[in-house]
């Protein structure tokens, strides 16, 4: 059987406070040992080594089991490169809702967070420093701390260390996420028609198609800037998530109700033209666009699909000329053509 690709949980983004400097100071020689352990647990990946005999070389070294666990996991995430030289210094702790929400790095309000120094004698101590999260996530993150508190949700937590700053990093459940932070516009009760959207590095295209597939709309929105050279990948991504929800609320006030997306890994590099937009393509955070997408359909109360897009490429660019579209919306069209179809096929069979 398949296994399951673990599902990217939504992050939310706390500044850490260290009022003392010996807390500092311990805290920053933990994320370094914790960025060492991670680099080790993929040099013995690539060795080959067993999986439990990483764990007891990782827990010798950082003197916790649940930090090398956590290690580990990290280091799963680099599994294809042949070498690993990570440059700053992390801490990541994998949730445990039987331990209110985290064994390592546990939010005590939506003001502290305690984090767990270990020690070869094994004596553990605890840290507190304060955390500042803005002001539209307090009332998501009192609600964490208190389901955390009965033991019914665990969260990952990553603390992270850019440009002389501390930052705590909660990955949440998605259907948490959704509950709150609701948008302003929601699919309507009555909506029934589908939009399927094509992804691209410089542009979203958006189709809304009836349930015979006729088209009733079309839509695209360009964004040329963030393959430009100077633009950073922080705003190359505001931009593009900016665009996705545009049309989103666009589909949801022209009573769309299913979403459909594709189920690629990357971008066709074919599709680009010239040297600096080839480039961006490898840094096309194409799963956390879709992850985002996720997130955006499910706070609006529509239905995410995704389509597996396989050979719908042969018949993109005849079918453009024939419709008198582009190939990007065709690609779209054809998307949910195929969604049409296999919906059909299951109501066929049932």
């Amino acid at each position: 059987m398949a296994r399951k690709r673990e599902e990217i949980k939504p992050t939310i983004v706390g500044r850490l406070y260290l009022e003392s400097p010996v807390d500092k100071a311990k805290l920053l020689h933990l994320m370094r040992k914790f960025r060492d352990a991670i680099e080790m647990a993929h040099y013995h990946m690539r060795q080959g080594r067993d999986i439990n005999e990483i764990h007891r070389r990782l827990t010798r070294f950082l003197d916790n089991g649940h930090y090398a666990h956590s290690a580990y996991q990290r280091a799963k995430l680099y599994k294809n490169q042949p070498y690993l030289k990570l440059r700053k210094p992390q801490l990541f702790s994998v949730g445990r809702a039987c331990e209110k929400g985290n064994r390592n790095i546990r939010l005590s309000s939506t003001e502290r967070v305690k984090i767990k120094i270990p020690h070869a004698d094994g004596k553990h101590e605890w840290i507190e420093i304060k955390v500042k999260f803005g002001q539209k996530y307090l009332p998501l993150i009192e609600e964490i701390v208190k389901l955390a508190n009965d033991n019914k949700l665990s969260y990952g937590a990553t603390i992270v260390y850019n440009k002389k700053k501390y930052h705590l990093h909660l990955h949440i459940p998605l259907e948490l996420y959704a509950k709150y932070l609701e948008p302003k516009v929601k699919v309507k009760a009555r909506s029934h028609l589908i939009a399927s959207f094509d992804l691209n590095v410089d542009r979203i295209n958006m189709v809304i198609v009836d349930s015979e597939g006729k088209i009733r709309d079309i839509k695209t929105e360009f964004f040329p800037k963030v393959i430009s050279h100077g633009v950073s990948k922080e705003k190359a991504e505001t931009i593009r998530l900016q665009a996705l929800s545009k049309l989103i609320d666009y589909a949801c006030c022209h009573n769309v109700k299913y979403f459909v997306f594709e189920k690629l890994q990357n971008i066709d590099e074919s599709k680009l033209h010239n040297r600096v937009a080839r480039s961006k393509v490898g840094r096309f955070p194409f799963k956390d666009l879709l992850q985002h997408a996720k997130i955006m359909v499910k706070k609006r109360n529509g239905k995410f699909i995704t389509i597996n897009p396989a050979w719908l490429s042969i018949d993109t660019i005849p079918l453009s000329r024939k419709l008198g579209l582009d190939t990007h919306t065709t690609s779209a069209y054809l998307l949910a053509i195929r969604y049409i179809r296999n919906r059909r096929t299951k109501r066929n069979k049932n």
